[in-house]
């Protein structure tokens, strides 16, 4: 029998030598990352989804105006789709995507518990989007990335313009959750608000593009690995920087379905207008008087979500993105935040509701309906 360690001379040490680097090729094949680039700095992990002492230090100070003279008129079909967005079927879909209702995937009844990015359940809550979009007649593609040498996913679900269609606006939401462990499976995961509520949101706003005669491109994008690193948006954001992707606006829908005082408080963060984000802000609060929607947006104008959500890699990159959420404050903020308890119990969905308007009415601007 042949025995290496019998082996001597030149001969023998080469030997040697291949296997080693046979070994460590093995290891880097095992644990692969897809590269993620140096623009990003990381995402904050520090148990919280804002910086609560940014938030206090910067409550009482004073933010740009806003000038809500001279409004457009509302534009009668987009009036017309906000209307086809009801309480009802965001209920249905929510509970389709936290497990409270079982939910036909692939022609089986399936149970979706958790979304944590370790849990099979992902790949199933990620087939039911697809199943969703070709409903619709929506084409999708799974972008792939690597982490430690497993493979992820991003759903992509692209809606051509047709006079610029370089032209491109980015809607995100994060599919994964968590209850607390996202680096173990975690059996239980609803996420109803975080974030069910964006991916649900960017089901309704589906259903109103693919009726729309689209001037520029949107694309909607259910990231993956947010609760672990940003992973996703930081790999799909930096493969549109690689292609130099025309991205004019990239709006993310993250927990923007708790709402438990009065007043219908809407956050809207630009990180301090970074890239010129704050242009965003003010598009955003227009429409809800333009379409007299039942919100406060509140332009928050800090840092207090820098690198939390996956609208910093697009930051990163130099283009206006913002993050919409709930009232992200010490006394706003959702006590069931990663936890067995995010179900839709402690969600306010007439204020979901008029959110998706918001981002729908404001797209559909940006989009340049024809």
């Amino acid at each position: 029998m042949f025995n290496l360690f019998e082996l001597s001379g030149p001969y023998g040490l080469l030997l040697f030598l291949a296997g080693i680097v046979g070994i460590i090729a093995s290891i880097r094949y095992l644990f692969r990352t897809t590269p993620i680039s140096s623009v990003h700095a990381g995402k904050v992990h520090d148990g919280c989804k804002f910086d609560r002492a940014e938030v206090r230090r910067t409550s009482m100070l004073a933010t740009p105006p806003i000038d809500l003279s001279n409004l457009p008129p509302p534009d009668a079909r987009v009036v017309a789709e906000l209307a086809g967005v009801q309480i009802a079927n965001v209920e249905k879909a929510l509970k389709e995507l936290t497990g409270e209702t079982n939910v036909t995937v692939g022609g089986k009844s399936v149970q979706i518990t958790s979304r944590n990015t370790y849990h099979k359940n992902l790949d199933l809550a990620m087939a039911y989007l697809e199943e969703f979009y070709a409903g619709l007649g929506v084409k999708t593609t799974r972008v792939q990335y690597m982490q430690r040498g497993k493979k992820f996913y991003n759903l992509e679900a692209i809606f051509p313009g047709k006079v610029t269609p370089d032209k491109v606006i980015v809607i995100g939401a994060h599919l994964d959750s968590t209850a607390g462990d996202p680096w173990r499976l975690e059996a239980v995961a609803p996420g109803a608000n975080d974030d069910g509520s964006g991916t649900v949101s960017l089901k309704e706003i589906a259903k109103v593009l693919v009726k729309l005669n689209l001037g520029n491109t949107v694309r909607l994008v259910h990231f993956t690995g947010e609760e672990q690193g940003l992973w996703g948006s930081y790999t799909y954001s930096d493969k549109l920087a690689e292609d130099k992707t025309r991205v004019i606006a990239m709006f993310e829908m993250d927990m923007v379905g708790h709402c438990h005082k009065p007043g219908n408080r809407l956050d809207i963060h630009d990180d301090l207008d970074r890239n010129g984000s704050h242009a965003l802000v003010v598009d955003l609060v227009r429409n809800v008087a333009r379409y007299g929607l039942q919100l406060n947006p509140v332009d928050t104008h800090n840092h207090a979500v820098h690198d939390r959500s996956d609208n910093a890699g697009f930051l990163d990159h130099g283009w206006k993105a913002v993050l919409i959420s709930q009232e992200f404050s010490d006394d706003g903020w959702d006590p069931n935040y990663h936890s067995v308890n995010d179900r839709i119990a402690s969600m306010n969905l007439p204020f979901m509701v008029e959110t998706i308007k918001m981002v729908i009415a404001t797209v559909c601007d940006y989009a340049g309906i024809r």
